[in-house]
């Protein structure tokens, strides 16, 4: 008998179980639907077996029956048959009690996981076993009685092991990994890139420069070969010192591999690289030998402007596992100079702009004050002159104080975005700044970053940081300083799934399922081998939201039309090609914002639904449909209750949301990952689609799947 917290006691001998059987079995079968079926005798043989926990709960009417959890168990590793706890002694931390002791045992006993099977429809159930950390790993059909989805979860228990363990977490579900400090991502240099530097007045001279200014700011590694300092002396002049001499001699050098047609590797390479000459020339066997060089010490890649070379990039990656890339990879996205203007707290406006030089002591200031130490803002946070090259820099501004600061550059062929932010954590608008910042970040990812990942750095102490991050997908492990996150950037149908899903892939290492899978809940569990290449089951509303901005258009997933006036669809949905001159609504500062309407629509709302946005024909309207998003939640509010936090993440007010009807209940609809659709859909398609007519689409109206799709088909037909 072990005494446990809340004034329980776990028992678990024979001798004294056996007492509460009849409890036991009462309470099994009166909840059949959760925990199954067990013909009565087994009760008993688990009980015997010592496989059976029965909780207690001390009363001052003395001790009374509070749960159960039934086991069984085979070296390493253990299953819950059972576990129940009365209702009358939840929320008091039974089943937590409970599971704690399975796992101490266990734990000291040697064994290495606990596997539990939960069936998919029961939410409360999923909740508390995902809190448990016990992860989805495979998913089978239950009975055909009840033709259920039994999810087989599985939890890794912190005992020695001869094995590492998975490193499964909610901190990673998708298995990638951590971001490092500084790169370690060692590229070999072409000869052609290296003479680029040399000459000022050739054209790649400043993409040149560019490069190496990236591997001052942390973002690569470069290496030389043996061969370009032969190439060197072989066109020196006699009795000259040729400064280029000098400057390679601060580069790293790595030995070349020799030219051996015969040679296995080599051959393979021409083959890939060279497909249609049988003759090589000179260079075309020196860029053989440093691709091989490259595969041959396992480097990051090699760096060249041999558009033959670079031709042959994604068989030799695919292959080899390494890149061929030019210095363009490494250049900054060109972003013009702009200022947007927001609604901030009380009354001032908050205005994100570019930053420039004039701005350097300003962002000092706030980078000293956060923390940061002059060597990084000055080598890393702070790119000046050339460095702009591989970097670009913004900052918010309330009135005339900088709030926040965020600088960017493209770590590794255009796949990955190395960010750095910081805001004055004792300011009032330091979270709008975050957000800010990072939905600006997000957004301005160049459309051939589909699949992005964005590693964020940022100072030790960035609360407001830390939260706006997370809420947009971002994750990290305890302990480290740095988040990171996927940006998929698409809207995922039957006709683009292979294309994203290849994108990912290539990316990220992250593999989707090979078809797209049938839809059947937000909570459905999608099957995913993460970049560490471990399988894993994530929820489709927990997937989404890693990889936003995404929408997972699954087949027969549950779709609806909803309209919204002009004046208020452009600053909530933000699809308006036009640029204002009024500072954007505060709606805009948060991923997840509110629709409000009347409050029959609220069947409507489910959770996991795609919202397609109709901007009806008043005032100026286009009579189309301009939007789509997803739902994340739905309900009913009086009109006095709705306070600031329902109408800042909406485009109403307490005098304007008299637009929606006279009840005084609102449907509060919460939705979040925004796609501008990149055609409108006119009304006229959406009549010859049988969606309804200008009149019957001024309320919410659900659509088929058949509907949905040619919808998706003619709204990103040219993605």
């Amino acid at each position: 008998m072990t005494k446990a917290a809340n004034s329980f006691h776990i028992l678990s001998r024979f001798g004294q179980t056996q007492v509460y059987l009849d409890h036991v079995r009462r309470a099994a079968d009166t909840h059949k639907e959760e925990l199954g079926f067990l013909p009565g005798k087994v009760y008993d043989e688990f009980a015997r077996k010592e496989c059976l926990y029965v909780l207690v709960a001390d009363t001052p009417q003395g001790s009374k029956y509070a749960g159960h959890l039934i086991f069984s168990q085979s070296y390493p590793t253990a299953k819950v048959i059972q576990m129940y706890t009365d209702p009358g002694f939840r929320r008091n931390g039974a089943a937590t009690t409970l599971l704690n002791r399975f796992k101490a045992e266990l734990t000291d006993a040697g064994f290495t996981s606990i596997y539990a099977g939960v069936a998919e429809d029961l939410a409360t159930a999923n909740a508390f076993w995902e809190r448990q950390q016990f992860h989805v790993q495979r998913i089978k059909k239950g009975g055909e009685s009840r033709k259920r989805v039994i999810l087989h979860r599985c939890h890794e228990l912190d005992s020695p092991q001869l094995f590492p363990r998975s490193g499964l977490n909610k901190h990673n579900p998708l298995g990638l990994q951590p971001p490092k400090v500084g790169s370690d991502l060692l590229f070999l240099l072409d000869l052609n890139v290296v003479f680029d530097l040399a000459g000022p007045r050739r054209a790649r001279h400043e993409k040149a420069v560019g490069l190496f200014q990236a591997e001052r700011s942390n973002l690569c590694r470069l290496a030389i070969s043996d061969e370009l300092r032969t190439e060197l002396k072989e066109t020196a002049t006699p009795g000259k010192i040729d400064p280029m001499e000098g400057f390679i001699d601060i580069l790293p050098e790595v030995p070349l591999r020799k030219y051996d047609p015969l040679e296995p590797l080599l051959a393979e390479l021409h083959a890939l690289v060279f497909p249609e000459k049988e003759k090589l020339s000179r260079n075309d066997k020196s860029d053989l030998r440093h691709i091989a060089t490259a595969v041959q010490h396992g480097l990051a890649g090699l760096i060249t402007n041999d558009e033959s070379v670079l031709s042959a990039a994604r068989s030799i990656k695919d292959k080899y596992g390494i890149e061929l890339i030019s210095p363009d990879a490494f250049m900054a996205a060109r972003i013009e100079p702009q200022t947007n203007t927001f609604e901030g707290h009380e009354d001032f406006e908050l205005r994100l702009h570019h930053v420039d030089n004039e701005h350097s002591e300003a962002i000092h200031a706030l980078l000293k004050v956060q923390g940061v130490p002059t060597s990084q803002v000055t080598t890393a946070w702070l790119p000046t002159g050339l460095n702009t090259l591989v970097a670009t820099r913004f900052g918010v501004w309330a009135t005339n104080e900088l709030v926040g600061y965020i600088t960017w550059s493209n770590a590794l062929a255009t796949a990955t975005v190395l960010a750095r932010m910081a805001v004055n954590t004792k300011h009032a608008a330091a979270a709008d700044a975050a957000r800010i910042m990072l939905t600006f970040l997000i957004d301005r990812l160049p459309a051939e970053t589909s699949a992005a990942r964005i590693d964020l750095e940022l100072p030790g102490s960035q609360p407001a940081v830390r939260e706006a991050a997370i809420k947009l997908g971002f994750r990290g492990a305890s302990g480290q300083e740095g988040l990171y996150k996927v940006a998929l950037g698409g809207v995922l149908t039957a006709h683009t799934w292979a294309v994203h899903r290849e994108r990912l892939e290539r990316n990220n290492g992250v593999r989707l399922p090979d078809q797209i899978p049938h839809f059947h809940g937000p909570d459905q569990q999608i099957a995913v081998i993460g970049s560490d290449g471990d399988q894993r089951f994530i929820t489709l509303d927990d997937l989404e939201s890693l990889l936003a901005p995404a929408l997972f258009c699954l087949p027969g997933r549950p779709a609806v039309i909803t309209p919204i006036r002009r004046g208020y669809a452009e600053p909530l949905l933000g699809h308006s090609a036009q640029t204002s001159f009024l500072p954007s609504p505060r709606a805009t500062l948060f991923r997840d914002r509110h629709y409000i309407c009347a409050p029959t629509s609220l069947r409507h709302f489910k959770r996991g639904t795609l919202m397609f946005f109709y901007e009806s024909t008043r005032n100026g309207g286009r009579a189309a449909l301009v939007a789509m998003a997803r739902v994340r939640q739905a309900y009913l509010k009086h009109c006095n209750d709705l306070g600031d936090e329902d109408f800042e993440q909406s485009v109403l007010n307490g005098k304007t949301i008299k637009i929606v009807g006279k009840s005084v209940l609102k449907t509060v609809t919460v939705f979040d990952n925004i796609f501008v659709l990149s055609r409108a859909v006119p009304l006229k398609t959406l009549v010859s689609l049988g969606c309804g007519s200008a009149t019957n689409l001024l309320t919410t109206k659900p659509i088929s799947f058949v509907q949905t799709q040619a919808i998706l088909q003619e709204a990103f037909s040219n993605d």
